[in-house]
C-alpha cells in the first residue's frame, strides 16, 4: 500500500513539474504603454506585439503585431524587389560566364558579328530582289489599268493588283525588319565587346586608318586637229562619180 502511495505521489510530482515546465506567460504593452501579462494572451494584447516567457521569466519568443494592409503591401513589394534583384544578379553572372567561355579575344567577337551580319544581309538581299520584281510588276499592272481607263477593269486584273500590293508591303516589311535586326546585332555585339574588355582588362584593338583617297585623274587633253581633213566618206548606195 505504501508502495502504491509513493508511486502516486511521484507521478503527481512529475506531472506538476511538467506542467510548471510548460507554463507560458504572455506579456505586452497596452495602448497606454503599461505592461500587461497573463498565463493566456490578455485581451489588451490582441492585435499587438507580445512576448512569450517561460516559467522562469525568460523571453522565449517574440510575436510581431499583425501588419496593416498598407504594411503588408509594402512588405510584399520589398520582397518582390529583392527577388527581382536576385534574378537580375543571377542573369548577369550567367551572361558573364557565357561571354568569357564563348570568346577568347576581341577578334572572336568581331568575327561572330560579321558572320551574323552576313547571314542577315543575304536574307535581306533576297527580299530586296523580290521587292524589285514586285515593283516591276506594279508598273506593268499600272499600264494595264490605264488601258481600261473609262472602262470596267476585269476581275482578274483587279485580283493581280491586290496581290501585287500585298507582295510589295510584305517584302518591304521584310527588308525593314532585316535592317532593324542588323542594327540590333551591331548594338548587341558592341555591348558584348565593351563588357568583355571590362571583364578581361584588355585594351581594344586599334582601328586601322582608312586608306587615303587616290587623287582624281586629270582630264585628258583634247586631241589636236589633223593637218588635213580626211575626205568625207561617200554615202552608201551612191555610185562614184566618173571623170
Amino acid at each position: 500500500m505504501r508502495l502504491i502511495s509513493a508511486l502516486l505521489f511521484a507521478s503527481s510530482a512529475v506531472l506538476a513539474l511538467g506542467a510548471a515546465a510548460q507554463t507560458r506567460i504572455y506579456c505586452c504593452d497596452d495602448a497606454k504603454g503599461r505592461k500587461v501579462c497573463g498565463d493566456f494572451l490578455p485581451t489588451e494584447c490582441q492585435g499587438r506585439a507580445y512576448e512569450e516567457r517561460d516559467n522562469r521569466g525568460f523571453v522565449s519568443k517574440n510575436v510581431e503585431a499583425p501588419l496593416t494592409a498598407e504594411q503588408q503591401a509594402r512588405r510584399e513589394a520589398e520582397q518582390l524587389k529583392k527577388e527581382e534583384q536576385k534574378k537580375k544578379a543571377a542573369e548577369e553572372r550567367r551572361r558573364t560566364l557565357a561571354l568569357l567561355s564563348t570568346y577568347s579575344s576581341e577578334k572572336d567577337i568581331n568575327s561572330a558579328r560579321d558572320r551574323a551580319l552576313a547571314e542577315l544581309n543575304k536574307t535581306m538581299k533576297q527580299s530586296q530582289q523580290r521587292l524589285e520584281e514586285a515593283n516591276k510588276k506594279k508598273k506593268k499592272l499600272d499600264t494595264d489599268k490605264e488601258f481600261y481607263k473609262g472602262k470596267a477593269v476585269p476581275e482578274q486584273v483587279k485580283a493581280e493588283i491586290r496581290d501585287n500590293e500585298k507582295e510589295i508591303k510584305a517584302q518591304q516589311a521584310a527588308v525593314d525588319a532585316k535592317l532593324k535586326e542588323m542594327e540590333d546585332v551591331r548594338t548587341r555585339f558592341a555591348e558584348e565587346k565593351k563588357r568583355y574588355l571590362e571583364l578581361t582588362g584588355k585594351k581594344p584593338l586599334e582601328v586601322a586608318p582608312a586608306p587615303a583617297a587616290a587623287p582624281a585623274p586629270e582630264p585628258a587633253a583634247a586631241p589636236e586637229p589633223a593637218a588635213a581633213a580626211a575626205p568625207a566618206a561617200q554615202a552608201p548606195g551612191k555610185p562614184a562619180e566618173r571623170k
